[in-house]
C-alpha cells in the first residue's frame, strides 16, 4: 500500500476484479491489492476462505480501471487483462493442473496492439477458449495504422501445454481474426462493445452456436450509432483453419502464409519440431475475416448507442421460437427487441438509471427470467417480461411480446410459460381485429372546467412509442394545427374561447388499429344565481303575503337562460365543484349544453356584469380638463418669463433721483 501511495496512484485499495465459480462448491475471487493482485478460493455457501491467498500476478488486473475478462474451465483460470504499473497486456492460463505449465503469450510484434478485452467464453465442443477484444489494427496496405480500431476474435486451446523448446511455456495455439460487422459495402462498425454466446437448441449441432455482438463506429459523421451482428461458430472455425499472414518486420508489411498442413491454429503442437513452431510463432493473424450471418446487420439504431447485450430464445403461444435481444443504452435505458421475419421490433423500453454510469456486468439468468445489471449505483434486477403492464387485449396483442398473450377467461395479459397455448397472441403482425373481436375501449370522459382565455393542457399518454397519436373532435374530425398546438408527449394545448369549447378524443393508431386513449370535455364554468354587488343596490320589493321577492333587471346586466329539465337542483348547487368531482358525473357534450342555453321559456339568471361606460366618459372629461389646465399654466408661465427678460434694470443713480422727485411731490401735497 505504501509503495502504491508513493507512486501517486489513486486506486490503491483492494478492488475485486474477478469473481467466478471455481467449481460447483467454491468461488474464485481476485482483488487488485494496491497493484499487487491477490487471489482467494472461498466457499460458495458460507463465503469463508477455504485456502490461503495466492499471488495473482499476470492472472488479475492490477488496477480497478483496467478492463479484463476471465473464464474458469476445470479449475484452471484463462484470463486476458492488463497487469503492472506499465499496463502490460497478457493472455494467460493460471493454476494449471498437474504438471501442466502456466502459459503466456510470446512477445512478437503485432501480436497485440493496445487491446481492450471485452469477453471470453469456453467452446467445449472445440476444446477452445474464444476471446473477444478490440485493438489498433491495420487496413489494406497498412493505411490508418495508428488510428483505425479493429474488432477481434482470438483462440487458445485448453489442452495447450506450450512447446518443448520453441514457445516453451507459451501459447502454441494462439490465433486471431477480424470481426466485420458490415452490410454489403456500407459503413463498417469497427468497435465491439459487448458480445453474447447463444448456444444451439438441444437437437442442433454445436456448430450452430451464434455470437451476437453490439458494435459502434469511430466515425462521428455516421447516421447509424449502433448495430448488432451475429457470427456463427462455423465461420469462426473456417477462418482459423484457413491461411494466415506473417508480418515482415524488415519490410514492415504483411505477407500471406499458406496453411498447407493445417498446423497453424491447431491444438496440441507440443511434439512438433522447431520449424513448425517458428512458423506458428510468426503467423497468428488469419487472412480470412469473419463476416456476420447473412452478411447483414441483425439490428441497428440511429438514435441510441448500445453498450451491453444479452440474448435468449423463447417459444411463443403458437410454438414458434423467437430470438430476444436485451440492449442497454449508454443513457441508461433497456431495450427489449424481438427478431421477426419482417425485421426487428422493439417491444418495450425500460429506464434503468437516470444518469449515465459505468456498467461492470450485464448478466441474463434464463432460469430465473431476470437480468442482473451491476453499475456504479449498485446491482439492478430487471424481469425479462411483465405482462401485467398491458391492461387490455388490444395492447397485449400490439406489444407482440412472445412471452405474453391475452387470456380471454381471466381477461388479463398473462405469461405464455404459465398459461400455455390457450392465449391470444400475434407476434408477427399484431392483428388486434382478429384476436380481440369483442374488445371495446371506452375511457371515462374527463370534464375540464376552464375560464375564457385560460390556457388548457390536455395530456395523452400512449403506452407505445410506435403508435401515431392524433387529436379529434366529437365528430371524429382532426383537430387543426391552429389555434391548437400538440406538444412533445402528445399533449394538446390551446386557449379557451367560445370556439374551442368542445369534446376532444386522443386517438392512437398502430398497425391499422385505432383506439381512444383519453376523452376530455372542455366547458365553461356554470354561473350560479347571484344578486348585484353591495355598492349597486337595485330596488327590491318584498311581497310578504306571497313570500316572494322581485327585482327589476338593470340595463347593464347580461342574461343567460337555463333549461330546468337539464340542470337539477343538485347540479345547480354544485356549480363550482372541482374538475375531479365533476368528472364523476354523467357526461354531457358541449353541443347539448349550448342548445339548452338557447332554449326559450326557461328560468333566467342575472349575472352581475357591470358596464363601466359612464366611468370611462367621466375619466375622459377629467383628463381633458386637466390637460387644458396644464397647457394654460405652461402658457402663463412662459409669458411671465418673457416679461421679466424685457424689463430694464434701474441704475443706482436713477434710483436716487427718483427718491428726490418723490420727496418733492410729497412736500407740494402737504
Amino acid at each position: 500500500m505504501k509503495t502504491c501511495t508513493m507512486a501517486q496512484r489513486k486506486d490503491c485499495g483492494n478492488f475485486i476484479s474477478i469473481l467466478q465459480f471455481f467449481n460447483s462448491t467454491h468461488l474464485y475471487v481476485c482483488g487488485t491489492n494496491a497493484y499487487k493482485p491477490k487471489a482467494l478460493i472461498i466457499s460458495a455457501s458460507s463465503l469463508r476462505a477455504s485456502r490461503d491467498t495466492k499471488d495473482a500476478k499476470n492472472c488479475c488486473p492490477s488496477s480497478s480501471s483496467q478492463r479484463n475478462t476471465a473464464t474458469i474451465v476445470d479449475e484452471e483460470l484463462y484470463t486476458a487483462t492488463q497487469v503492472g504499473y506499465f499496463e502490460e497486456r497478457v493472455i494467460s492460463r493460471c493454476y494449471s493442473r498437474g504438471t501442466r505449465n502456466n502459459l503466456e503469450l510470446e512477445t512478437v510484434p503485432k501480436l497485440l496492439q493496445e487491446p481492450d478485452f471485452i469477453s471470453s467464453t469456453h467452446v467445449a465442443s472445440e476444446g477452445k477458449i474464444l476471446l473477444f477484444f478490440t485493438e489498433v489494427g491495420d487496413l489494406i496496405e497498412d493505411s490508418f495504422r495508428s488510428s483505425f480500431t479493429v474488432s477481434r476474435v482470438a483462440q487458445v486451446c485448453t489442452n495447450d501445454i506450450g512447446g518443448s523448446l520453441t514457445l516453451q511455456k507459451r501459447w502454441t495455439s494462439f490465433a486471431k481474426s477480424q470481426l466485420v460487422c458490415q452490410q454489403g459495402n456500407e459503413l463498417l462498425f469497427n468497435k465491439l462493445q459487448d458480445i453474447f454466446k447463444l448456444s444451439p437448441m438441444n437437437e442442433e449441432s454445436p456448430d450452430n452456436t451464434l455470437f451476437y455482438g453490439v458494435f459502434t463506429t469511430q466515425w462521428a459523421y455516421s447516421s447509424v450509432l449502433s448495430a448488432v451482428c451475429a457470427f456463427s461458430l462455423t465461420d469462426i472455425k473456417a477462418a482459423f483453419s484457413g491461411d494466415y499472414k506473417t508480418y515482415n518486420l524488415n519490410e514492415n508489411h504483411w505477407t500471406r502464409q499458406p496453411n498447407v498442413d493445417g498446423k497453424i491454429g491447431k491444438c496440441g503442437l507440443f511434439n512438433d519440431n522447431d520449424h513448425v513452431l517458428n512458423i506458428v510463432k510468426k503467423s497468428f493473424l488469419t487472412e480470412k475475416v469473419v463476416r456476420p450471418v447473412g452478411k447483414k446487420l441483425i439490428f441497428s439504431s440511429t438514435k441510441e448507442r448500445y453498450s451491453h447485450l444479452a440474448v435468449q430464445r423463447t417459444q411463443a403461444a403458437n410454438g414458434h421460437n423467437y430470438t430476444i435481444l436485451y440492449l442497454l443504452t449508454e443513457s441508461g435505458f433497456l431495450h427489449k427487441v424481438v427478431l421477426l421475419d419482417k425485421g426487428p421490433h422493439i417491444i418495450e423500453e425500460i429506464q434503468i438509471f437516470k444518469q449515465p454510469q459505468y456498467v461492470k456486468n450485464f448478466l441474463l439468468s434464463t432460469s430465473k427470467g431476470v437480468l442482473f445489471i451491476s453499475a456504479s449505483e449498485g446491482v439492478f434486477r430487471v424481469p425479462v417480461f411483465n405482462c401485467s403492464v398491458y391492461p387490455n387485449c388490444a395492447e397485449c396483442v400490439l406489444a407482440r411480446d412472445p412471452f405474453c398473450g391475452w387470456d380471454s377467461e381471466t381477461r388479463a395479459c398473462a405469461s405464455v410459460s404459465r398459461m400455455g397455448s390457450n392465449l391470444r397472441q400475434d407476434v408477427e403482425s399484431g392483428n388486434v381485429s382478429e384476436h380481440c373481436t369483442e374488445f371495446k375501449n371506452t375511457p371515462a370522459t374527463v370534464k375540464r372546467i376552464a375560464q375564457l382565455n385560460e390556457i388548457v393542457v390536455l395530456p395523452c399518454h400512449s403506452r407505445s412509442r410506435l403508435a401515431e397519436v392524433t387529436w379529434r373532435f366529437l365528430n371524429n374530425s382532426i383537430v387543426p394545427q391552429f389555434p391548437y398546438m400538440q406538444w412533445t408527449g402528445n399533449s394538446l394545448v390551446f386557449i379557451v374561447t367560445p370556439e374551442t369549447v368542445n369534446t376532444y378524443h386522443c386517438v392512437s393508431e398502430e398497425l391499422g388499429f385505432k383506439q381512444i386513449i383519453a376523452t376530455f370535455d372542455v366547458t365553461l364554468p356554470v354561473i350560479p344565481r347571484t344578486f348585484p354587488s353591495s355598492h349597486q343596490q337595485p330596488d327590491v320589493t318584498l311581497d310578504f303575503d306571497e313570500g316572494t321577492k322581485t327585482e327589476p333587471i338593470p340595463d347593464d346586466y347580461t342574461t343567460i337562460e337555463f333549461d330546468e329539465s337539464e340542470a337539477t337542483k343538485g347540479e345547480k348547487k354544485d356549480a363550482f365543484m372541482t374538475a375531479d368531482r365533476t368528472s364523476e358525473k354523467k357526461d354531457r357534450t358541449n353541443h347539448q349544453s349550448t342548445e339548452n342555453m338557447n332554449t326559450a321559456g326557461k328560468d333566467t339568471v342575472y349575472i352581475a356584469q357591470k358596464s363601466y361606460y359612464t366611468e370611462m366618459v367621466v375619466f375622459c372629461l377629467l383628463f381633458v380638463i386637466c390637460f387644458f389646465v396644464f397647457i394654460a399654466f405652461v402658457v402663463l408661465w412662459r409669458r411671465s418669463m418673457r416679461c421679466n427678460k424685457t424689463t430694464p434694470q434701474k441704475q443706482p443713480k436713477d434710483t436716487e433721483s427718483d427718491n428726490i422727485w418723490q420727496t418733492e411731490l410729497e412736500e407740494q401735497k402737504s
